[in-house]
């Protein structure tokens, strides 16, 4: 999914727009009612990579956090309001996959 950067041509402020397709549409309108025009310096931004995940597969009950006997399968994991893994990067998600006992069929 294309990320374009817009900038308002009264305040200078930048708005990120995401579109599906490379079809023309056309600039947002700024919150200042300013028109913007498309920058055409790299974003930067990056949709794919090493980043924070939340898993629900790995979730477990909210009661199994508070008495902790979680901790005993997963030492060190994070969890979410919910119950759900927070893992810091895709290498620790497919470690705590395994200590679940979980099987890539894909060999990754």
């Amino acid at each position: 999914m294309p990320i374009f950067d817009f900038i308002c041509e009264d305040c200078a402020e930048t708005t990120t727009e995401f579109y599906h397709g490379f079809e023309e549409h056309t600039p947002p309108i700024c919150k200042c009612g300013g028109t913007t025009y498309r920058s055409w310096l790299t974003t930067g931004k990056s949709q794919c990579g090493d980043k924070e995940r939340t898993s629900m597969a790995l979730g477990v009950h909210p009661s199994q956090i508070a008495d902790g006997s979680v901790f005993k399968m997963h030492p060190g994991a994070r969890f979410n309001s919910r119950g759900d893994m927070v893992t810091k990067n895709l290498t620790e998600h497919k470690q705590r996959l395994k200590e679940r006992g979980w099987v890539d069929r894909n060999g990754n």
